[in-house]
């Protein structure tokens, strides 16, 4: 098995990063009634942290996600086609984020069972603060810093993780299946031999 880090990395490191920004130390619970007063300081929170952004994330992963198995299918599928697959997914995705039952609406519910209306108004109140600000410009660039980090981490690492993934099974007396062989090249044709002119001689 070679370099198993190197594939799967991104995917896992991306997952578990994502879920440790977003998980943190275990918050206090929320809940109660879901005023009217807590309600615009979540949106405002949203608004804030940048909730509008998700849909147009969400389209480009997606599709991103369908470009290697589309130009399978066909390699001269063209560039815009995915830009305009993209473009149409964010379209549909922006309409419905600010509207009974969307997404601002479903988060809310979220940061309301996870946060009291103290400490909402807390954390508002720090993004709306020049340390809030500027970490609001620097989490994108940030996140993905970390990410970058993490991942050169986990592949200096990968010769030994992947030899305990291969004693792990060989311990459970299995083998991960080795990769499909490349298909071998067809063999030229033989040249033609010259055609026979049926001319008579002179």
């Amino acid at each position: 098995m070679k370099k198993t880090l190197s594939t799967f990395t991104v995917i896992l490191l991306s997952s578990s990063l994502s879920l440790a920004f977003a998980q943190g130390a275990a918050p206090a619970a929320g809940g109660g009634e879901l005023t009217a007063a807590k309600r615009a300081d979540i949106k405002t929170l949203l608004e804030i942290t940048g909730i509008r952004a998700i849909p147009e994330q969400i389209a480009t992963s997606s599709v991103q996600s369908m470009v290697a198995g589309v130009r399978q299918l066909d390699a001269k599928f063209p560039d815009k086609g995915f830009v305009a697959m993209r473009d149409a997914m964010k379209a549909v995705f922006d309409k419905k984020v600010d509207v009974p039952g969307g997404l601002i609406e479903q988060v809310t519910l979220v940061y309301h069972n996870a946060f009291t209306a103290a400490e909402v108004a807390e954390i508002v109140k720090f993004y709306q603060s020049p340390t809030g600000k500027k970490m609001t410009g620097l989490q994108q660039k940030v996140n993905a810093e970390t990410i970058q980090t993490a991942m050169r981490w986990a592949d200096s690492l990968a010769v030994e993780a992947d030899n305990a993934i291969d004693a792990a099974l060989k311990k459970e007396n299995l083998k991960l299946p080795d990769p499909p062989k490349a298909a071998a090249p067809a063999p030229a044709a033989a040249p033609k031999a010259p055609a026979k002119s049926d001319a008579p001689k002179k």
